[in-house]
């Protein structure tokens, strides 16, 4: 019995083994599999970091060490040219530079906020109160503080580099520059900053034209070094920067000169208040000269305080041109045949209308005479017998049909239009009516006059003004721009022909005498009114004009010369402005080299 008990014991441990090994396999076979699991897990997963979401999990650790910045893109220059073509930027960008503070680097605010504080007085822009250079030197977790902008004294950066002061700064930019100052300062206009820290241009081509010439801000992503800095050579593109294309204008910067030099001659010779100056070519439009005096340094526009000084008074402002609407009147009178140059009247000298008497310059009697004298003298009896014969309704249409309430579509911000109110009510008052057949109780801009009378130069077809010629992009594609409107033809080309012969008498035998250069020949008129006081009625201030049609033989260029409130004895518009007009002739006369033309019939 015993034995069985010990061979029993023997199966059950043998039993017992084979079971404990069978679940040892089974533990093996159950890790095996799981680290198996977890191997091709983790394959997959690196598989996803790498491959799939390589991209995101790149860009997440690139992010800890990326900074973006906003870059602002190259201004766009404006060109004049002279007779050769050759382009002459008048208004360009130059280096300069912003300061700005990193305060992860700074260890004492109060010694950089003295430091600086003390060498920015003064600086152009710079308002910023010595507080908040305090507050921004403070900023330790900000590594890009702006203090200052658009610095352009070496010297002073210089001095500032000197302090060797940690986490000051100098960023490179760019700023508008004006290198001839005062030039042409009402048609080109400026830039200034606005709220965001864009520039934008203000008044003239600068506004006109602004996108064009602002170009695109570019946004970029680039690596930080230790203290934040933005490393500027490692950039990557995040929005491409787009600069602003150039824009090239017709005026010519030798004429212009002249021009400006003519203007201020007779503000300070007749002790004027100001003067104007417009050439227009025919036939293209363009405006190769467009002059104003007092203008002001481009510069330094920050300087002036009288901001009316920044409008442009050719497209801007209106007036009572007076006698110089005469020739419009007759223009009427001719092309519709109610009158012709041989038709005559009789001058007593005055015309009694409305309980009022209007009389000639100088109170002058001229007894019959035909329309050529009516231009030749001036005689406002006479241009009021031409619209008598027209009555209210043509008279206004000729008015308008010349454009006269109408903006003529030049290049510029702002344009104002002519005012014809005294002759738009349902009766019109037949005192206005008279007095607007010679300019006076109506008003237009100079830039109008002159579109006017090169209506009459250009064969009756209008001719619209224009500054721009081409814009040229970054990439150096030309596109042309000129005149975009359409000539129309607004008098007959026989009247225009009779005009021109008229305007030419009233040089040879009238009170434009003055504007002559002997041996070329001139077509023109002047206009001399008085000034309409703000509270009501005439003051004794005048307006001269004169407008010229030269050569008269065939017509090249049209010029208005006028000038405000002339006071050192101003006489008349043939005293004054013409000698401004002879001065400009002589200079286009030399400056093209243009042979005389004098034709004696």
């Amino acid at each position: 019995m015993k034995k069985r008990i010990i061979n029993n014991n023997i199966s059950r441990n043998k039993n017992g083994s084979l079971g404990e090994e069978k679940i040892f396999n089974k533990r093996i076979y159950l890790v095996y599999f799981s680290f198996l699991f977890i191997l091709l897990g983790l394959i997959y997963r690196l598989y996803q970091i790498q491959i799939v979401n390589h991209q995101q999990f790149a860009e997440a650790a690139e992010n800890s060490r990326m900074t973006t910045r906003v870059l602002p893109p190259k201004r766009g220059t404006i060109y004049f040219q002279d007779k050769n073509g050759t382009l002459i930027p008048v208004a360009t960008n130059r280096p300069c530079y912003l300061l700005y503070l990193n305060p992860k680097e700074i260890e004492n605010p109060q010694e950089i906020t003295d430091a600086l504080y003390s060498n920015l007085q003064g600086l152009k822009d710079f308002s910023l109160p010595k507080e908040e250079i305090f507050q921004r030197a403070s900023k330790i977790n900000d590594p890009y503080e702006p203090i200052a902008k658009n610095i352009e004294d070496e010297k002073l950066i210089q001095k500032i580099k000197d302090l060797n002061l940690k986490g000051v700064y100098f960023e490179e930019r760019s700023c508008r520059y004006y290198p001839f100052q005062s030039l042409a300062s009402q048609t080109i206009g400026f830039v200034s900053e606005t709220e965001d820290g864009k520039l934008q241009g203000q008044y003239g081509l600068e506004a006109y034209y602004d996108k064009i010439l602002s170009g695109e801000e570019g946004v970029f992503i680039g690596p930080k070094d230790a203290v934040g800095r933005l490393i500027r050579s490692l950039l990557s593109k995040e929005k491409e920067l787009k600069d602003g294309s150039d824009v090239v204008v017709s005026i010519d910067k030798n004429v212009q000169e002249a021009a400006e030099k003519a203007a201020e001659g007779l503000v300070k010779g007749r002790e004027a208040e100001s003067s104007s100056i417009v050439i227009m070519e025919v036939p293209s439009g363009k405006i190769i000269a467009l002059a104003n005096y007092p203008s002001f340094n481009l510069n330094e526009y920050q300087k002036i305080k009288d901001y009316s000084l920044f409008l442009n008074p050719v497209t801007q402002e209106r007036y009572e041109p007076g006698s110089v609407v005469k020739p419009i009147t007759m223009a009427a009178g001719l092309d519709s045949g109610k009158v012709t140059p041989e038709t005559t009247y009789v001058d007593k000298g005055y015309y009694e209308v409305g309980g009022y008497r209007i009389v000639n310059y100088n109170n002058e009697v001229n007894g019959e005479v035909n329309m050529y004298k009516v231009l030749e003298r001036s005689i406002n009896t006479g241009a009021i017998f031409v619209a008598n014969q027209l009555g209210n309704n043509l008279l206004r249409t000729y008015f308008k049909n010349f454009g006269f309430t109408e903006p003529t579509g030049i290049d510029l911000p702002n344009e104002i239009v002519g005012d014809l109110s005294n002759l738009e009510y349902p009766k019109v008052n037949p005192t206005y009516f008279a007095t607007a057949s010679y300019g006076v109780g109506i008003s237009l801009t100079p830039i109008r006059l002159v579109t006017a009378y090169a209506t009459i130069a250009n064969e009756g077809k209008s001719l619209n003004p224009y500054l721009a010629e081409k814009i040229i992009t970054p990439e150096g594609q030309e596109i042309p721009i000129g005149s975009t409107s359409e000539n129309i033809q607004v008098i007959k080309k026989e009247t225009a022909d009779i005009l021109i012969k008229m305007l030419q008498s009233v040089i040879d035998n009238g009170f434009g005498g003055n504007a002559k250069v002997k041996g070329y020949s001139l077509a023109g008129k002047t206009g001399t009114s008085f000034i309409y006081g703000s509270h009501g009625g005439y003051t004794d201030e005048e307006n001269h004009t004169f407008m010229g049609i030269f050569p008269a033989s065939k017509p090249r260029f049209i010029a208005l010369v006028r000038i405000e409130k002339p006071h050192n004895n101003p006489g008349a518009a043939s005293y004054t402005v013409t000698l401004g007009f002879r001065e400009i002739e002589q200079f286009l006369i030399n400056y093209y080299n243009l042979p005389p033309d004098e034709i004696k019939e």
